[in-house]
């Protein structure tokens, strides 16, 4: 590769100590980055010690070992916020759709209102004929609910302020029952819906955590109340949509701690 004058040897030094770091060497030593990338052991030292108090790197004080850090992070998300975010979890909605052998679900939240971003559709959803950019009630969805429950309290309080009408006798509508309900979102890291938007349908949701720790959206598997029992629902589906969920975050950005 030809060299321009205008480069700086330090930042590219600095950029190809990160770029050793991948799923393979998740963490290494100053002496293993020292001969991976050739480098002198006090030039080594004095990368790493940079980046490190950059927050690019982080060192294990009882391993002496680096891995990358928290900005490293916000530049991938950075980079990856450039792609359409339906882009980026499309292939983790197909994989949690055909497993399950139902409709799977993304969508984010407009005020008090879901707003579907993809669908992967197995089966015919009950009566419901929802496509992107479908709008339904966010109290009376899983995904809705969860999405709710993670809103910062302040924003929580004004959309609950407001009247709320249900698609369903079984939908909530009350403050005190939505705020338990809400609780219990929180606790269990899921959402569950039974028959609260349409008679017959069941489903069950999880959060979309970005770089920030703020849910920026949802997933669901959502189906018919004859394939989907509430035993399935609990055991079967709402591990599986947190799994996937969990992925879909990790490759936004979210560094699994909130």
């Amino acid at each position: 590769m030809t060299q321009s004058p205008y480069q700086i040897e330090s930042i590219l030094r600095g950029l190809q100590v990160l770029s050793l770091f991948n799923h393979h060497t998740p963490t290494l030593s100053l002496t293993e980055i020292k001969n991976a990338a050739g480098l002198n052991k006090t030039t080594a030292f004095r990368i790493v010690s940079t980046l490190e108090s950059a927050g690019y790197l982080k060192r294990d004080p009882e391993t002496k070992r680096y891995r990358p850090g928290l900005k490293v992070l916000q530049l991938g998300f950075a980079a990856i916020s450039s792609l359409e975010f339906r882009q980026v979890a499309r292939p983790y909605l197909r994989q949690l759709s055909e497993a399950a052998n139902e409709t799977a679900s993304l969508s984010v939240l407009d005020g008090m209102e879901v707003v579907y971003v993809d669908r992967v559709r197995q089966q015919q959803i009950v009566g419901v004929l929802l496509g992107i950019g479908s709008r339904i009630p966010a109290q009376c969805a899983s995904m809705g609910k969860v999405m709710l429950a993670n809103l910062p309290p302040a924003n929580l309080e004004v959309l609950l302020s407001q009247p709320l009408q249900p698609c369903t006798p079984h939908s909530l509508t009350d403050r005190g029952a939505l705020e338990a309900e809400f609780d219990r979102v929180r606790t269990q890291g899921y959402a569950l819906n039974d028959e609260e938007l349409e008679i017959g349908l069941r489903a069950v949701a999880a959060p979309i955590w970005d770089h920030t720790n703020s849910v920026v959206a949802a997933i669901n598997v959502s189906g018919s109340a004859r394939t989907i029992s509430f035993q399935r629902l609990i055991e079967e589906l709402a591990p599986s949509v947190s799994e996937t969920a969990r992925q879909i975050s990790q490759a936004i950005g979210f560094g699994g701690i909130r």
